[in-house]
Order: C-alpha cells, then structure tokens, then sequence
C-alpha cells in the first residue's frame, strides 16, 4: 500500500465519526441515549421529529457504530455503543464552549433564568447530602434514574414533582439535578420547589459528571 492510499483510507475512516456528529439532531439523539436506552418512539417525542427521520439519524449513527440495538418482544431499543461515546460527547462539547464562548452565555441564561436559579456543585454539597442535611433528587423520567444515578438520589421526575413533593422536607435543603448543565428539568423543579417555599438549589452535575468526579473515588 502507497503512503497517499494509506492515509485517504485512516483519514476517510475518521471522519466517518465526524460526519455522524454533524447532524444537531444526531448529536441530541446520542445525547439522550447517554442517559439510557430509548425506543425509536421515545427518541422521535423527545427530539420532536418523525418516527421515519428519527429512524434515519438513527441509521446513521448505527453506520458510524455510535450506537447499537436490542430487541424486547415488539420494541427495538438503542443505546449507546460504549461510554467512549459518552467520553466523546462531553471532548466535543467542551471544546465548543471554549471556541463559542455564546454558549456559555446562552446556556446560563436559559438554565439559571437569569441567575434566579440558585447553583450548586457536588463536590460543595456531597458532605451535607451524606450526613442527610440535604436531599439529593433525580428529576429525569423514572426509566433513565434506573438505568443510572447519583448514589443517594431519590427519583422524583419532574412531570410527576407535584404529585410527590409533599414528601419532601421543607427543613432541608432540596438538590434537584437532570441531565447535565444542559438540561432545564432541574431548573423547572426548582423553580416549583422554591415557588412552594422550599429552599431548593440546581445542581450542575449529571449522572456522567458524577461518575468523573476524582473526589467520588
């Protein structure tokens, strides 16, 4: 093999991965399916596409073995090929924050509402959580908290938050967290915990944050 066919076939294999990542939409799929896995169904509500386009994008990033499926009696269900997807998704978005310093600003506006929701980091409320002088909460649907979660969260949706909030202290501090600073369920539980005289907080952190956490080990 000539040096020149050489790198156009490794070169051309890369981008296989970038051209799947190119798509916003695929980019959201993969990023849902971080959380667990979803049938196409549950994919085309949350990206708020057609079952045909979702299956399409799902196609393709079976193509580029991002992802990968299984079949439960009637339903096929995807999740992501391996947690270097999900080591991938954060390299790419963490670079997009340090180029495009708009999202950043973009994000805090829309997550914080413009700094009415109170912030807080794991690392800062791990003891307080621990030792029960605060309560750690899961506000994403109930089939991603036991596909994962943060040890010592309890699940508490937030769709169905109204239903299961009067089980919660009002003597302690509630730490509502989703999935990952980009997520708005956490702010929408806290805005209707503190509407309801909690004293709630956001925490930045989702379940794969978490599990990267140094100060975890």
């Amino acid at each position: 093999m000539e040096s020149r066919e050489f790198k156009d076939l490794v070169y051309s294999q890369f981008t296989r991965i970038s051209k799947a990542l190119s798509s916003p939409k695929r980019f959201e799929l993969l990023d849902y399916l971080s959380q667990g896995p979803k049938t196409v169904e549950r994919l085309s509500k949350e990206a708020k596409m057609s079952v045909a386009n979702t299956s399409k994008h799902l196609q393709s990033l079976l193509e580029a073995k991002l992802v990968k499926f299984s079949k439960d009696k009637n339903f096929v269900y995807y999740s992501l090929a391996d947690d270097n997807v999900v080591k991938l998704l954060r390299s790419v978005k963490n670079l997009a924050e340090m180029q495009f310093s708009d999202i950043t600003h973009v994000r805090k506006d829309y997550i914080e509402r413009n700094e009415k929701i109170k912030i807080v980091q794991l690392k800062d409320m791990l003891e307080e959580i621990q030792n029960g002088e605060a309560v750690l909460i899961d506000v994403r649907p109930e089939d991603e908290y036991k596909s994962q979660h943060i040890t010592g969260a309890l699940s508490m949706p937030v769709l169905d938050l109204e239903e299961h909030i009067s089980s919660l202290p009002k003597n302690k501090k509630i730490i509502a967290y989703c999935r990952g600073p980009y997520c708005a369920f956490a702010t929408q539980a806290v805005e209707t915990l503190n509407s309801l005289g909690y004293e709630a907080y956001r925490m930045e952190e989702g379940v794969h944050e978490w599990k990267q956490a140094e100060y975890i080990h």
